[in-house]
Parts: C-alpha cells; sequence; structure tokens
C-alpha cells in the first residue's frame, strides 16, 4: 500500500512552529506549560518516525532487520506515550494537581504512571519474547527487515488509549472540581478531532491523518489553554498576582528552596491622586524595567498596591545581601518621568521559602503584614524576624471573620448601665462575641482590629445592630424596665455615606422607638472622617436618636467633637477612671472633665467602674451613668433580660 505522507508533513511544520510560539511569549515555568512543551515533542515524534517507518517501508528500506525493529520501536513508544501525556496536561489544565491533598496527589501520579509502565513494560518485551521465544505481543520484525503489526496484545492499546481519554474527566466528576469551561470545551473537542483523524485514517487507510488532526487539536490548546496574556500585567509586563500564587505553590508542593524579595512602595495613593494614574503606572514601569536589568535570574511579579516580588531559585546568603544592597541604593536615588523627579519610597521583604513560610497563604500573610504596618516603613525585613505566630494567628482570626456570621459565631451580649439619679439599671451596652471553631471566645480585642483590615467590620456593625433590633423588638421594653441600648459605630461605618439610612431602615423594620437607641462614635471616627459622619449625625439626631463619643480621653480628646458633633452623652474611657483612683492629679482632670462635659449639656458616662469607691467617688463627681465590672460584665441576651426583669420585679414589690 502506497501511503501519502503530506499531511503528516504539514503536521510537523505546525508543531515545530507552535513550539517555538511557546518560547517566544512569555510563560511561566510551571506543570501545565511543562507538560504542553512535552506534548508538543511526544506529538512531533510520534508524526516524524510514523513519516519515517512508512518511507523506510515503502521506499528506502531499512538497512538490517536491527534498525527496523529500533525505528519501530520508537514509533510506538513516541504514539503509545502521547495519551499518557496528554493526560498528565489535562490534569494541570484542569488544576487537579493544584487542589489536591498529598494522598490525592499520589493517586493522580498514580492513575497514569501505572498504566503507562504496563504499556511501556509490553513494548520493551515485544523485541525481546519475538525473538526468543517467538511470540508477537504487538508486532514483529522478520527476517526481510519488513514490518508486521499485530499480536496477542496489539488491541490492547486502544483499551489503554480509551483509559487515558476518559480519566480526566472521572477524575474532575469525582472531585467536583472548579474549573474553567473553556478549557474543558477545549479538551472534548481534541478528543473528538482526534478520534475523527482516527477514523478518517481507517477509512482512507492510504493517507496518514492522525497526526495532522492532532496537531490542529494544539493549535486550538495554543490559541484557547495556553494563554500567558492571563498571568501577565498589562501595565508593567510583569507577571500578576495570580501567577505569582500559581508559582509559589508550585516550587512549596515540589518542596524546593527559593527566595522571595519583595519591594513595596508607599504612598501610591498620594502619587495617583498628586500626579495622576497614568503618570504612577510610568514609575511602575520604570521599577518593572529596573528589576528585569538588574535580577535577569529572578521570575518577577507584579502584586496590586505597587508590589513587586522576585522570585529566585538558586541563591545563597550573600546574594540576599547583594540583591538588598542594589534595592535599596537604587531607591536611595529619585526617578525622573521627563521633567517629573520622585523618591519612591519602598519597603524590602526578605522570605526564605519554605524556611520561613511553606504555603503561600503565609507568604501573602508576611508580606501584608510588611505592607500594612507602619513600624516596617522605609525598612529592610526579614520573615525570620517577623512573629510568624502572631502572623500566623492572624491569618487564623481573618479565616474565622469570613465565616463566623454563616456558622453562626457571633452572638451579642449586653453589658447593664447604671443611672445614678434612678439608682438602678436602665439598659446596656450591645457587645459582639465571637466563637473559634473549638467554641471558644475570641476577644473583641483581637478580632475587631483585624476586621476592620478586612472590611468584616461592617457586617459586624449591621449583625449587631441588627440583633439588637430583633431583640427589643420581641420584648415589651417598659416590662423590662430598658430606657436606652448604646450600640457602637466603627470607623468604617461612620466613612459610609448611606449609614444613617441604614440604621433608620432597620429600626423602621423592627419598629423599634428612636428614643432607645443610642449610636456610641469613638474619636477615631470623628478624626477620620468629620465631613460625612456630621452629616450621618445630624440625620439621626433629627430622628431622634442619642448620639454619644464614645472612650473619651483614649484619642486625640479634640475640643471641636465635643463643640461642633450633636453628642448627647460622653463616655469617659476606662483608664482614665482607674487612673484618677490611683493618682490625685488625674482625679482632678477627671472631675473637671466631667464638670465641662456638664455645664456642655451633656450627660457622662463613666466605663470601667470595679469598686464601690469608683462607684461613688464618680457619683459625687457628677456622672449620669455607670458602666463596669461592679455591675455584671458582659451578659448573654436570656441572662441581661432576666436581671432586668428581676429588678422590675423588685422595684414593684417594693412599693
Amino acid at each position: 500500500m502506497n501511503f501519502i505522507i503530506s499531511l503528516d508533513v504539514a503536521a510537523l511544520f505546525i508543531f515545530a512552529i507552535l513550539f517555538s510560539l511557546h518560547f517566544i511569549k512569555k510563560n511561566l515555568q510551571m506543570l501545565q506549560n511543562k507538560t504542553y512543551v512535552i506534548f508538543i515533542c511526544v506529538a512531533f515524534c510520534a508524526t516524524l518516525f510514523d513519516v519515517i517507518t512508512v518511507q523506510m517501508d515503502q521506499f528506502w528500506g531499512y538497512p538490517n532487520v536491527i534498525w527496523a525493529w529500533i525505528l519501530n520501536f520508537i514509533d510506538f513508544l513516541a504514539t503509545n506515550t502521547l495519551p499518557a501525556v496528554f493526560c498528565l496536561y489535562c490534569f494541570s489544565v484542569l488544576n487537579l494537581f493544584d487542589d489536591s491533598t498529598p494522598i490525592q496527589l499520589k493517586v493522580l501520579k498514580g492513575l497514569i504512571y501505572v498504566p503507562l509502565s504496563i504499556v511501556l513494560t509490553v513494548l520493551i518485551l515485544t523485541p525481546v519474547l519475538y525473538n526468543t521465544a517467538g511470540i508477537t505481543l504487538l508486532f514483529y520484525i522478520d527476517d526481510a527487515a519488513v514490518y508486521h503489526r499485530g499480536g496477542i496484545l496489539f488491541y490492547c492499546l486502544y483499551i489503554f488509549v480509551a483509559y487515558f481519554f476518559v480519566t480526566p474527566f472521572v477524575v474532575l466528576f469525582i472531585r467536583k472540581g472548579k474549573f474553567q469551561k473553556t478549557k474543558l470545551c477545549t479538551i472534548i473537542l481534541y478528543l473528538i478531532v482526534s478520534s475523527a483523524s482516527v477514523a478518517l485514517q481507517i477509512i482512507f487507510s492510504p493517507i496518514l491523518i492522525q497526526g495532522f488532526g492532532i496537531a490542529l487539536s494544539c493549535i486550538m490548546f495554543a490559541v484557547v489553554v495556553q494563554t500567558p496574556e492571563e498571568y501577565l500585567d498589562r501595565n508593567t509586563g510583569l507577571f500578576n498576582k495570580e501567577a505569582f500564587i500559581k508559582m509559589a505553590r508550585y516550587n512549596l508542593d515540589r518542596k524546593e528552596e527559593f527566595l522571595i524579595v519583595s519591594v513595596m512602595l508607599d504612598d501610591t495613593l498620594f502619587i495617583s491622586n498628586t500626579f495622576g494614574i497614568k503618570q504612577m503606572h510610568f514609575f511602575f514601569s520604570n521599577v518593572a524595567v529596573f528589576l528585569r536589568n538588574n535580577f535577569p535570574g529572578a521570575e518577577i511579579y507584579f502584586l496590586p498596591q505597587g508590589k513587586f516580588c522576585m522570585l529566585f531559585k538558586n541563591y545563597n546568603p550573600r546574594d540576599i545581601e547583594r540583591i538588598v544592597f542594589e534595592l535599596r541604593a537604587r531607591f536611595n536615588e529619585p526617578w525622573f518621568n521627563e521633567s517629573l523627579e520622585l523618591k519612591l519610597y519602598s519597603r524590602i521583604c526578605v522570605i526564605e521559602c519554605p524556611k520561613d513560610a511553606s504555603a503561600t497563604e503565609a507568604i501573602s500573610d508576611i508580606i501584608d503584614t510588611v505592607m500594612e504596618e507602619a513600624r516596617f516603613k522605609r525598612s529592610v525585613v526579614y520573615a525570620k524576624d517577623i512573629d510568624t505566630e502572631l502572623t500566623k494567628r492572624t491569618a487564623y482570626i481573618a479565616h474565622l471573620l469570613r465565616n463566623a456570621q454563616s456558622e453562626k459565631r457571633f452572638d451579642v451580649y449586653y453589658q447593664p448601665i447604671y443611672s445614678v439619679s434612678e439608682k438602678k439599671l436602665i439598659g446596656a451596652e450591645a457587645l459582639i462575641r465571637m466563637k473559634d471553631e473549638e467554641g471558644n471566645f475570641v476577644s473583641p480585642e483581637e478580632f475587631i482590629p483585624i476586621s476592620e483590615k478586612t472590611g468584616d467590620i461592617l457586617r459586624i456593625g449591621q449583625f449587631v445592630f441588627d440583633s439588637v433590633c430583633k431583640t427589643l423588638s420581641s420584648i415589651d421594653i417598659e416590662a423590662y424596665g430598658i430606657k436606652k441600648i448604646d450600640i457602637n459605630l466603627s470607623v468604617a461605618q461612620c466613612m459610609h455615606e448611606i449609614l444613617a439610612d441604614q440604621i433608620l431602615t432597620i429600626r423602621t423594620i423592627h419598629n423599634i422607638p428612636s428614643s432607645v437607641i443610642n449610636m456610641e462614635i469613638t474619636e477615631t471616627a470623628s478624626a477620620h472622617t468629620p465631613e460625612i459622619l456630621l452629616r450621618n449625625m445630624k440625620r439621626l439626631d433629627e430622628e431622634g436618636i442619642e448620639l454619644s463619643l464614645d472612650d473619651y480621653g483614649s484619642g486625640f480628646s479634640n475640643m471641636s467633637y465635643l463643640l461642633n458633633l450633636p453628642f448627647k452623652m460622653i463616655k469617659i474611657d476606662k483608664n482614665i477612671v482607674w487612673s484618677a483612683f490611683e493618682d490625685k492629679k488625674a482625679k482632678i482632670a477627671l472631675s473637671a472633665t466631667i464638670d465641662m462635659i456638664k455645664k456642655l449639656d451633656m450627660t457622662v458616662l463613666a466605663e470601667g467602674v470595679e469598686t464601690l469607691e469608683q462607684k461613688e467617688g464618680l457619683e459625687k463627681m457628677g456622672c449620669d451613668y455607670l458602666q463596669g465590672y461592679f455591675f455584671a460584665k458582659g451578659l448573654p441576651k436570656e441572662q441581661f433580660l432576666k436581671m432586668m426583669a428581676d429588678q422590675k420585679r423588685s422595684d414593684i414589690d417594693s412599693l
């Protein structure tokens, strides 16, 4: 039979072009790209040796029997390795390796390497058994150096091919993993095209079309799946955050040692606001060019908010010193853009992996910690010197906050408030409480600052206010003697233009009297957002909601807050109260402060009352309300309501 090899020859050119294009583009050195290159090479070899063996059979003839065995063996080897490489490529494209536990990873590798090993063993035994025992497994070469296909296991190869085509989809179905539909559709299309090319070759046996069908499928992979652009930052031309996380995870999974040097630019918001986003991007590009030119051995990534990360795979302690020295030297000099000269202040963070961080989350946490904390400004920070336990704890708290509400680990407690004039409890301050995954309480002093950084504080604030309103709407407020419930507002909430609308909407839904609600605002919030806060406060004040300045004396203690904002009550910080009963001067200052607030026609609440001496002393100073452990700690809703109900019954009995 005379075979037509023109389509296979065309396939060889396609494979060569795809191979070249892959290395012309900027690609990550990750498993998907490596297996893609291997797939192209194996497909090229399978097609090439298919052409060579056909030409040998038809025209040239084999020099001898040994050469016939060798060339056909290589042809079989490449052709039957290709399905296994395809399966490996599918696993990497569908992120099955990235989302696997160590045990799952071993199973996935076993699904590929075990059957491949069996086929390769059979292939190796084919010439051995034929020449020693005359047993034909897959093919044989007769004494005239003529190739003959077929054997007792030949048709098992089709089962082998089908197995590797089906396995990725079975695994994906079992794992129910997330994947991009375009990538999955491309893989399915590859199977259709490859199967169609095999069918056409069976029908039109003289035409070698199988290699051309695979080549067409590889074009689809190159266009749809192999898209390095999704891992590139458009402005700097560097790899982006997604690429950084992917490569860090890849290297950690392989137990490789590598170095990350992160350069973080301060004042990016100032640059964009002052000079414009275009100028900011220009300076980012300048930094990118500098890093590429001076550190050619590094993989360089650009992360949001002006963070650059360089990943070095081969390094020693002297390299770290040199890298840090060069970076500091350059950033001590100004950067230029036409007539604009600008000093870019940076923070440098050095992380040795996996020694300093054994997970991508830990790497990100370290970088975020260095970027966010003021103590690291304009300095070189080594991850080994950072309190990693604190970093891990912070990450854990952030994880708890993300899921606390859905997993019902938030609760609202109530710390009673005592009225000096009425000589009884008249309400409480609502306090957020959170439990960890073991059911233990996490201190608000620990999770509130973290929630402010993560943005979860907005959901917490809304949860507390909604919970309080639900509680008040479910009882007869007068029957319990509740006259006020204090609810804290965070800095983040005070920055929202629609804060007043949200509060009033929830109050209206639950039909709560405005007079019962007292919103507490910290000095910090007052300092951050005076204009927005003033608008919201005026709106709430007009609706009859009382407003308090919380923790007075703990912050700036700016008199303008008392004079310009519509506060009705001032809450004295507990540290001021404690100091007053330890130091005479502090006591005089506190007494004068209370007297001043009273003259401004505002009421005073003192926090942190823990002893009878403090209670009586604060009453003499003129405090209107007291709050602290002397009366009660924060109580669950049921205990607080019981306390108020018992007090109400006691009042009735005393009449």
